[in-house]
């Protein structure tokens, strides 16, 4: 019996090492080159994010780091050079300038809405009326970068034309009105 029970903890102990080295050959470690084996897979912002695209068979990437059943990948492939810039300012539409009022009621914001469709200037109506941080400087946001504001403000100035001025934003933060720059 005791020689039994000897050669069944032997078997456990082979059968846990062949398991541990199994297990080990499917570890990835930052700097290993791997490759897509399903037909497409999906390539995302994080675990469960948003998808960015979808990747084809065969595609290279790169290990940065591992979490459970997600692996941080960097993409390896190529683009053609001159579609390439170093500086997003670069980049039409990526950013933009604008001028911004901000009030706390409704009724202000629609008061000043009328006023500036009356002719009133909308510098001198941010330094009086706003209570936006960037008042002072006649409502100036300076360079936004898309992704810098909330959504719903970054595609209220995304969709006026320059020089044109927007209608009432509503936000958690306030009300808002806006004057696309560039």
């Amino acid at each position: 019996m005791r020689r039994f029970f000897s050669t069944f903890i032997i078997l456990n102990i082979i059968l846990s090492i062949i398991a541990a080295t199994a297990f080990a050959q499917d570890a990835l470690e930052q700097g290993d080159e791997v490759y897509i084996k399903v037909k497409s897979e999906n390539f995302r912002l994080s675990p469960n994010g948003s998808l960015i695209t979808t990747l084809p068979q065969g595609t290279k990437l790169t290990v940065l780091g591992e979490n459970e059943n997600w692996v941080a990948v960097q993409l390896v492939g190529w683009i053609y050079k001159p579609s390439l810039t170093k500086t997003k300012s670069q980049i039409k539409g990526l950013t933009m300038r604008a001028l911004h009022i901000l009030v706390k009621s409704r009724e202000e914001a629609d008061e000043i809405l009328q006023a500036l469709k009356n002719g009133e200037d909308f510098e001198t109506l941010a330094k009086t009326r706003s209570v936006g941080p960037n008042a002072p400087k006649g409502g100036n946001l300076g360079t936004i970068n898309k992704g810098d504001l909330l959504p719903i403000l970054d595609d209220a100035i995304r969709s006026l034309k320059v020089n044109e001025i927007s209608d009432v934003v509503e936000s958690e933060i306030g009300y808002h009105i806006f004057k696309r720059l560039e």
